[in-house]
């Protein structure tokens, strides 16, 4: 069994069983493909410096989606179908050197250079995610996971800073042409792979397998008996607590489109349970501007948070409360601002019956071979009631909650009708309060 890919526009096809079931993308540029300039850090998404950018086909919509991704955390597995793209891809001595290269060398932002090539990478992932149009505070927001131990951050941020559309040292980024390697003529985005069966025996008997639907998880889930398993999205759990080495299936869940779907009414907003956190920020703040959804608002400025942009952009909404499950301890800022919300999840089991559980209820449930398959989230018209989240943190950006709280006040005039009060960081459960 194999999968395929491309670095760099090199076609790979690799052959499952000739490599541990949980090798990284990272191991496998560095080690396999020989390409250095992805570096090899701290393995745990925090450092910046194994930064790739991934072009890869949304499972919903079906769009080709471009993101910066920590490689030392995605699993090489999850890569089938996807053009990934290291520093040597955007420019080398030999090609010519791409335009945020040359800058941040123009600008002072290297010495050692050892976080240069993660730093370029995360600027062309931001660039390309957004069509080469974005703003300097974008930028400078969008650098809280990459580390550097030398020049200091300044000189970096100009660099990165310049090519912002308001900024005034450049009106605008290159419109680069993407060309179809089959055609050579522009990408015109329609191109689409069929659905190819993964199921993998390893040699020590672990499994990987790749779904994509919610019936081929049950499938799954259903036959392997007593087997420990793990449904792999993004990989970035693996970055806060080290996974268990005892884990004998892995289950490839980044293909199935109704984990990845969502839709609005007047009622409600309904989110996948695979979104991720970058895809569900998006989503938020669309939604603000609608009737009932303006907490939405302040929703997305508590995401903006969590961990740093090339997580948000891998870790799926699903995977963070699964780590609160697990470990109770865990301070998810997701799991806050839900319960406070009083929003909903909706589960399902190996008998394809859905369960729809509060916040709370769900820290209490069985989760064994079950499925999240989307949250809900009620409207909150903004005449009768009040939002608003909080976070109290290390640093700025990119760190866990000391204490962390979400509130909800329904109003009737100056009078507070009811009231949810949730903490973090007191215990190591989340600790609610509610009056009606």
């Amino acid at each position: 069994m194999s999968i395929d890919f491309k670095i760099n526009g090199k076609f790979y096809k690799v052959s499952l069983q000739n490599y541990p079931v949980d090798i990284t993308l990272n191991t496998f540029i560095r080690q396999h493909a020989k390409l250095s300039g992805t570096k090899f850090m701290c393995l745990e998404g925090g450092c910046g410096a194994c930064i790739c950018v991934i072009k890869g086909r949304h499972p919903d919509t079906k769009e080709m989606k471009m993101w910066a991704t920590n490689s030392c955390l995605t699993l090489l597995n999850t890569c089938d179908g996807w053009e990934v793209t290291t520093v040597e891809g955007i420019g080398n001595k030999k090609d010519g050197y791409h335009p945020i290269q040359t800058r941040l060398a123009h600008l002072n932002g290297t010495q050692c250079g050892y976080c240069s090539p993660g730093m370029v990478m995360n600027m062309y992932g931001l660039l390309e995610s957004s069509g080469g149009k974005v703003y300097t505070d974008e930028i400078e927001n969008s650098f809280g996971g990459n580390i550097c131990r030398c020049t200091g951050y300044r000189p970096i941020l100009d660099a990165m800073k310049s090519f912002g559309a308001d900024s005034t040292y450049c009106s605008d980024i290159e419109d680069l042409k993407k060309i179809c390697y089959k055609t050579g003529d522009q990408c015109s985005k329609i191109c689409s792979r069929p659905n190819k069966k993964v199921h993998v025996i390893f040699d020590d008997n672990v499994e990987w397998v790749k779904a994509y639907s919610v019936d081929d998880i049950l499938e799954v889930l259903d036959k392997i008996g007593s087997k420990s398993y793990m449904l792999v999205a993004g990989n970035t759990a693996h970055g806060v607590y080290r996974r268990s080495r005892d884990i004998q299936v892995f289950i490839d869940v980044n293909h199935i489109p109704e984990l990845h779907a969502h839709h609005i009414d007047k009622d409600e907003l309904v989110l996948g349970g695979n979104l991720s956190l970058t895809e569900t920020m998006d989503i938020l703040r669309k939604a603000s501007s609608k009737p009932a959804f303006e907490f939405c608002k302040k929703v997305w400025h508590h995401m903006d948070l969590i961990a740093n942009v090339p997580v948000r952009n891998m870790g799926t909404l699903a995977g963070n409360l699964s780590i609160k499950h697990g470990r109770n301890e865990f301070p998810s800022d997701i799991f806050i601002f839900l319960e406070a919300l009083d929003a909903k999840i909706v589960v399902m089991g190996t008998n394809s019956k859905l369960s729809k559980v509060s916040v709370m209820d769900y820290l209490q449930m069985d989760m064994q071979k079950k499925v999240i398959i989307k949250l809900i989230l009620p409207a909150r018209p903004v005449t009768e009631y009040i939002f608003n989240s909080y976070k109290i943190m290390p640093r700025a950006q990119n760190a866990h909650a000391y204490v962390n709280a979400g509130f909800l006040m329904q109003m009737s005039g100056d009078t507070v009708k009811s009231a949810r009060v949730c903490f973090g960081g007191i215990n190591p459960r989340v600790y609610a309060c509610r009056r009606h």
